[in-house]
């Protein structure tokens, strides 16, 4: 063990014993900290993610972990054995009483240590960011993606090791890693990949580095992924082995052929293990939500089925390399799902491309074939693939045409499965009035309806010349946005729903804004004088949040740019029994809400928005442009700003009613839910609330929560850049100049014997 930890000691101490580690290094975190901050588009738009950093896409203009590691790790690594070929050291060493398999793991070590520190180092990165409060990170997530990274620095060691102990010349190591890491990189590219025929297009992407370590980035540590490298790193070195010690050894002699032998058995069993290992099962989610983990409401949804659940995953024998991932994670998914049901789930594979039956099979169940392109013998050619999943529960049965992610994928298989177990339980109706103005249905919020309706009845009531509308068979009523005038009897007729135990969603637009002119106006029948009677008073201002906000395109006479925009404020969620685990949502153009004195008996109020406390009511509201004076006006005084309010009670003492108010409408409309799902998400937990039915809530809230980069000052953002890209780096200079001063000393200072 000395002699091992004496020859890394020796190893590593030759990086910092020349500018080249520091300069190596400085440039590693510079470039990764400029490219983060200045490059990516989740800072721009105000998304907490390390996502940039360890991008597998290859783009000049944003380098990332794992290609810049593809450069870096040759030049770190092409000195340790060519260095010690060129001086003669080599064979010194190896006739030294230490073994050679242990010299070789002294200079894995050594790099490995060396190229760790610069990965270690762009910590400060999320640290900052972390300890600034400028975002909530998913520190489970970054852990992963760390270790993935340190997997990969790994193999590349390995494989730079191996070129290393092929020649002498330095430079001629560093091109030789270079172009085996490049090769083993670009063979895992979708782009590489749809050029090959499917089969090799799979088989080549499988051996590929960057396959599984995008695996590993997402946050989960899979058992296969962790075989794959162990197995890449052994096999480089088995064959560094074979190079090294056959340089002491006549080609010709009994002891080189045994060598031989044994290395090749090495690198077999290495790569069996690495090929196999995709059999292997086990896995680690890292993910602070638990994305890749079932969810104790899908336990308990399959845990009450009373009869079997068959689960038929109809999918390409060689699945296309655009869904190869995705194919991998359903099949883990539906297997841990059948694995925990106990006898409830059934899992069958189905291959349709390869079986004519299975073909039937699915053209039955809806599952049509999806085409892809692939390259072929004769050309680019057009060909079928599958990836979708049918359930059948008694005489009922659901599809997924097709999976194009996991992401919401467990939503979606829970929701059929609840449904189907519901199916003979009389579902409620939710109820959307019309006929003032509303959200349409179908233009404004079909992507809400289109999710209720796998729970709910859906129902339209519109109110005909002014008569009262029949709210008697409505569970929960909806009110999204009124524009004209409604009559008396329509209010009338929702009091005496809600005195009646009813339940009712009224989201209030008292300012609209015309988005052509970015201009707004007062809305004079946005209904807010029906729910003063409740306590709840709607405030006719426009709230912007000075922090928390979203980031626009905007088109300017210099072309789109993106724009932080205050009026969509981006508010986080106050009480999680209402509105479950979503975080925060996208509230464009929303004005305050305040509470009062209920006119209609005891009522409890439950807040459920309110803005950070750099939140500002504008009451002069006219323009909404994003150079809007008010948003940088120095007498705003900023406090938080409650947005939606939750209203539990008894009207009069006949029944116990919910409500729900908030100030805006647009929040629950396509537009906005296609660029904030997690508004999605709250619509339906409120929804639920509502209903009293909250089996999907938590499944439903996972997948989505939204992480946001938000800085308090432009002084800040700042610090936190430049602290990155120029003080670490400045911190390693720094370090190295300190520690060459120290060695010219010591070079320099005369030593004379004492008589």
């Amino acid at each position: 063990m000395r002699s091992f930890l004496a020859l890394v000691r020796k190893d590593f101490k030759g990086y910092f014993d020349q500018p080249t580690g520091y300069i190596l290094i400085v440039l590693f975190v510079a470039l990764l900290s400029w490219s983060f901050f200045f490059q990516s588009n989740e800072v721009t738009l105000g998304i907490a993610s390390l996502r940039p950093l360890f991008s597998v896409d290859f783009v000049v203009e944003q380098p990332s972990i794992p290609w810049l590691l593809a450069l870096f790790v040759p030049a770190a690594t092409m000195r340790l054995i060519a260095e010690e070929q060129r001086d003669g050291t080599l064979e010194i060493l190896l006739t030294q009483p230490i073994r050679g398999w242990v010299i070789l793991l002294t200079k894995f070590a050594s790099g490995l240590v060396f190229v760790a520190i610069a990965i270690i180092a762009t910590l400060s990165i999320p640290l900052s960011i972390q300890f600034s409060g400028a975002g909530n990170l998913d520190w489970g997530a970054i852990v992963a993606q760390y270790v993935g990274s340190i997997f990969l620095a790994a193999s590349f060691v390995a494989i730079g090791l191996f070129t290393s102990s092929l020649t002498r010349n330095q430079i001629v190591s560093f091109i030789l890693g270079l172009f085996f890491v490049l090769i083993l990189m670009l063979i895992g590219l979708d782009q590489v990949g749809v050029t090959l025929p499917p089969k090799l297009a799979t088989l080549l992407q499988t051996l590929s580095p960057l396959t599984h370590f995008s695996s590993i980035a997402r946050g989960v540590i899979d058992l296969r992924d962790v075989l794959y490298f162990v197995a890449l790193v052994s096999t480089f070195l088995s064959a560094t082995f074979l190079s090294i010690r056959g340089k002491t050894l006549s080609h010709r002699s009994p002891q080189y052929r045994n060598l031989q032998l044994g290395t090749v058995a090495l690198i077999v069993m290495s790569l069996l293990i690495g090929w196999f290992g995709n059999s292997v099962a086990g896995r680690l989610d890292l993910t602070a939500d638990k994305t890749f983990t079932l969810s104790p409401g899908t336990r308990d949804i399959v845990s009450s089925l009373d009869d079997l659940l068959t689960i038929e995953l109809f999918q390409s024998k060689e699945p296309p390399v655009e869904v190869d991932l995705v194919a991998r994670d359903v099949n883990d998914f539906l297997k841990d799902l059948a694995s925990e049901s106990g006898d409830n789930v059934k899992l069958i594979h189905r291959f349709p491309d390869v079986d004519e039956d299975d073909a039937r099979k699915a053209q039955l169940a809806g599952i049509p074939p999806v085409q892809f392109n692939v390259q072929t013998a004769n050309g680019l050619e057009i060909k079928n693939g599958y990836l979708g999943v049918a359930l059948t529960y008694t005489n009922l049965r659901e599809s997924i045409p097709f999976v194009q992610s996991i992401d919401g994928f467990e939503y979606r298989i829970a929701t059929l499965a609840y449904g189907m177990v519901q199916a003979d339980v009389e579902r409620k109706t939710i109820g959307f009035l019309a006929g003032h103005g509303e959200k349409s249905l179908r233009e404004d919020l079909a992507s809400l309806v289109s999710l209720l309706a796998q729970q709910y009845e859906i129902r339209e009531v519109t109110a005909v010349d002014d008569q009262a509308p029949d709210l008697s068979e409505i569970d929960v009523l909806i009110v999204a946005g009124p524009t004209q005038r409604m009559a008396e009897a329509v209010y009338g007729s929702i009091r005496d729903f809600l005195a009646s135990g009813g339940k009712a969603m009224i989201m209030i637009d008292p300012v609209v804004v015309d988005q052509q002119v970015m201009f707004a106006v007062p809305n004079q029948f946005h209904f807010g004088e029906f729910v003063e009677d409740y306590g709840v008073v709607v405030e006719d201002n426009l709230v912007f949040d000075l922090r928390s906000h979203e980031t626009l395109s905007f088109n300017t006479a210099r072309g789109s740019i993106f724009l932080p925009y205050e009026y969509w404020a981006r508010v986080p969620t106050v009480d999680k029994k209402v509105a479950g685990q979503v975080e925060s949502v996208l509230l464009p153009w929303a004005s305050s809400i305040g509470t009062t004195e209920s006119r209609v008996g005891d009522v409890e109020f439950i807040p459920l928005l309110r803005t950070t406390p750099f939140g500002v009511a504008d009451y002069t509201y006219g323009d909404v442009s994003p150079n809007n004076p008010s948003l940088t006006n120095p007498n705003s005084r900023p406090f938080e700003n409650d947005i939606g309010v939750a209203v539990e009670g008894s009207a009069n003492g006949e029944g116990t009613f919910r409500l729900i108010v908030i100030g805006d409408s647009d929040w629950l409309t396509d537009r906005i839910v296609g660029r904030a799902q997690e508004n999605l998400a709250l619509g339906l937990n409120l929804v639920d609330w509502l209903a009293q039915e909250d089996a999907l809530a938590d499944i439903r809230s996972k997948v989505i929560t939204t992480r946001t980069l938000i800085f308090d000052s432009p002084a800040q953002r700042n610090i936190v850049q430049y602290a990155n890209i120029l003080g670490l780096p400045l911190l390693f200079m720094v370090l190295g100049l300190a520690r060459y001063v120290r060695r010219r000393r010591i070079n320099l200072k005369v030593y004379s014997s004492e008589e």
